[in-house]
């Protein structure tokens, strides 16, 4: 017998939105504004620390991991990465991760979210469909900016060109290194060169609880969820919590617990893999087979170089360094996409597909030539350093990252127990592809070429390696690239990919309006709807999502 909720019992609202994170929020104030005549529920299993200055100060977030505001899931070990534990950080607080974030405002070229609406079997997710979406959240820094393809008058301000010490000089060397430059990133186009955009305002951080009025929602702060209520003709009809209260839905139920914790709680709800139900002794309501699987996330590679003349101020640290602009965002400039060569990838995915029938590598979307496969950039501070590579934050140092922005490895996110309150089992396979590894080499030699061009040898005096480990120039050898990035890759915390959006139940999640295939009344809205990975951060995109789902919603209710 399926679960009944007993209306008796428990406190009702049209709508209950499960996860008051990045897209919790976004979808639970515009769901207000677009039907006010409904009652719209946000439950959220961390505190409300809308105003605490760690949250809200640029220069605090990389201070946030080691409080509880932050959820350190730590990975099973990773074969490919020397058996370590990668941590992958996300938001346990009202907002979520947008209140944990470094604040990059990024999104993808056109081309992936075209491959989106064609592989999803619906246009409403192509660039030009999402287009309106983008420009209602934000209000583009430039009032001058091209008015097809940003907002102004959105509730997420952007910012960009703060002018530090290094600008002109790290420019140059991106140019010489055969970047082209592109005006904005997010045009649709970016194979390039562009500014570096992020949404600080003033300093402070615009997170979605602060952003979005949220005044007409009730909110649970400490709610923790136990399990979906399903009744017999499998409609969500509420929420169970932890505390023995019910949670109930008229209308729907919108899970937005983001990449690790939705599948989750999809199945301990009784909603995904049949063996993996069985195993903890969970009933099964519907077979969901790709519940937790299809995970992905940007894996890369940080490196630290020394500057020549590091008494000029030009890195944080150096008490010359004390311009307060400097201090109202993240301390980069500028950042470059860049692809591939097919003739270096092509033969990777050929590798990987080997004897799996109906796979046609070269129909791979990665080779489409418009993919931007890496993002680089220069850090002025060594950041993102791992392990036991130390350098000094004392003005010495900027730091470079070769992200992956296009990994064809695949993992899946499992439960470590019937028990709501236990973390989930994160097993990623990083780093497990032909294709993965022949991307991030690229990057990294990349890296090495920009750092070899003149305008870079002009300011930096070479690599600060860990200890044994030979400089990665642009000649280094597959070997010593795998050597560091197996000790000393870390991720950017953008985990998505786990109830992905599909056309049926046997390799996806939700259908194209973001509903559960095989139920009612249940939508999950956030990062784990991405059918592939993006070459962006994942922010502007997951509050895209959200915009487009406060619509769906409405509009299926008219």
């Amino acid at each position: 017998m399926a679960e009944v909720s007993n209306p008796a019992s428990g406190m009702q609202f049209d709508f209950v939105v499960v996860g008051g994170g990045t897209a919790g929020c976004c979808l639970a104030s515009r769901l207000h504004s677009l039907l006010p005549q409904s009652s719209v529920a946000l439950l959220e299993r961390g505190p409300d620390e809308t105003e605490n200055p760690l949250v809200t100060n640029p220069l605090a977030a990389a201070q946030l991991p080691e409080t509880d505001l932050v959820i350190n899931y730590k990975t099973s070990p990773q074969s490919q990465l020397n058996n370590r534990q990668i941590t992958n950080y996300a938001g346990r607080l009202l907002s979520g991760s947008s209140a944990a974030n470094y604040g990059a405002w990024i999104r993808a070229p056109a081309t992936d979210y075209d491959h989106w609406a064609e592989r999803v079997g619906n246009p409403r997710w192509a660039y030009k469909e999402l287009l309106p979406f983008f420009r209602r959240t934000e209000s583009h820094y430039d009032p001058n900016g091209d008015a097809e393809q940003h907002g102004f008058q959105g509730p997420i301000h952007t910012t960009s060109g703060r002018s530090y010490p290094l600008r002109e000089p790290i420019y140059e060397a991106f140019l010489q290194a055969g970047f082209r430059d592109i005006p904005d990133l997010n045009a649709g186009d970016a194979l390039g060169v562009a500014p570096w955009t992020e949404n600080w305002k003033d300093g402070s951080r615009q997170h979605s609880s602060k952003v979005f009025d949220l005044s007409g929602v009730k909110i649970f702060t400490g709610a923790v969820v136990a399990r979906l209520l399903v009744d017999d003709d499998r409609v969500a009809t509420g929420v169970a919590l932890t505390d023995g209260r019910q949670i109930l839905a008229k209308r729907e139920v919108i899970i937005s617990c983001g990449a690790h914790k939705t599948p989750q709680l999809l199945m301990l709800s009784g909603i995904g893999p049949k063996e993996e139900l069985e195993q903890h002794g969970i009933r099964q309501v519907v077979e969901s087979p790709a519940v937790g699987t299809n995970h992905f996330d940007h894996l890369a590679l940080h490196q630290a170089w020394k500057l020549k003349h590091p008494e000029r101020g030009l890195a944080l640290g150096s008490p010359a360094f004390n311009d307060p602009a400097y201090m109202l965002g993240y301390p980069v400039e500028w950042i470059a996409t860049d692809a591939v060569p097919s003739d270096l990838l092509e033969p990777a995915l050929i590798e990987d597909a080997g004897a799996q029938s109906g796979i046609d590598p070269k129909a791979h979307p990665n080779l489409v030539p418009s993919c931007a496969h890496l993002a680089l950039l220069i850090a002025y501070a060594p950041l993102n350093l791992s392990g036991d590579y130390n350098v000094p934050l004392d003005g010495s140092h900027v730091s470079s990252g070769a992200l992956l922005y296009k990994p064809t490895s695949r993992g899946r996110i499992a439960l470590s127990s019937a028990d709501p309150n236990a973390e989930p089992v994160v097993d990623p396979h990083y780093y497990s592809t032909q294709a993965d590894r022949q991307m991030l080499r690229a990057g990294v030699r990349r890296i090495g070429q920009i750092m070899e061009t003149a305008a870079a040898r002009g300011i930096i005096e070479g690599e600060t390696t860990p200890k044994g480990m030979p400089p990665l120039v642009s000649s280094a050898s597959d070997q010593d690239i795998d050597a560091r990035i197996k000790d000393y890759s870390e991720v950017w915390h953008h985990s998505a990919g786990t109830a992905a959006m599909g056309k049926n139940i046997q390799d996806s999640v939700v259908d194209a309006e973001l509903k559960v295939h095989g139920l009612k009344h249940l939508r999950v809205v956030d990062a784990s709807v991405f059918p592939e990975p993006i070459s962006a951060t994942p922010q502007a995109t997951v509050y895209a999502i959200a915009e487009v789902a406060a619509v769906l919603i409405s509009q299926g209710l008219e």
